[in-house]
């Protein structure tokens, strides 16, 4: 079996973690629905850091979400996405991505709804995660990302242990047109297990 294939039978299937359920969702008319329903009342700027919003534009419609979950799935040739439910409620979304040539998990865009940020639901998928790619799939490095001012997300990436590796200078450009830092993080498996999670 490849390094590919096994990322895959690992993490190409709903997973659970303490208080959520990760769920893989097919780009369908009633999934697009359930997700348009989760989504419609918020507000444009709580996700401006989530890329896969369409550089943080909110799909106006659920035809336009089922576009967007279609499309997404096509980002996603080596990668694997869930959405995020928390008693059975949609709170957010997290894809990740695989590269076997170097065994690194990328883990890419994530995105919760406002009224969740704050309660460790990221750390916790975070967990799993790393669970998984540095036990199971042997991965040598996991490595995460976020803008430069984007301060929840600088620190709740540090407080799990991943090292700041640097910033990539206007690597990203926001919704208003304004080109932004990316600040990069990684974590090797020999480091896995040594801070308090």
């Amino acid at each position: 079996m490849t390094y590919m294939e096994k990322f895959f039978e690992l993490f190409k299937q709903n997973l659970k973690t303490e208080r959520l359920d990760m769920r893989r969702l097919e780009p369908t008319q009633e999934n697009a629905k359930l997700v348009w329903e989760a989504i419609k009342d918020e507000k444009e700027e709580d996700f401006k850091y989530a890329p896969m919003m369409q550089n943080g534009i909110l799909p106006k419609s659920e035809s336009e979400t089922l576009q967007m979950m279609q499309t997404h799935t096509q980002w996603c040739h080596n990668g694997v996405d869930w959405y995020i439910f928390y008693n059975n409620n949609l709170v957010g979304y997290q894809r990740i991505h695989y590269w076997p040539e170097n065994r690194t998990v990328q883990c890419a865009d994530v995105w919760f709804k406002k009224k969740y940020w704050g309660k460790g639901f990221n750390q916790e998928i975070h967990k799993k995660i790393e669970e998984i790619a540095f036990e199971r799939l042997q991965a040598n490095r996991i490595c995460r990302q976020c803008m430069k001012d984007n301060v929840n997300s600088f620190k709740s990436i540090q407080k799990s242990g991943f090292h700041h590796d640097g910033d990539e200078r206007q690597s990203f450009r926001m919704p208003d047109g304004k080109f932004v830092n990316q600040c990069r993080f990684s974590k090797l498996a020999s480091e896995y297990g040594k801070t308090q999670r």
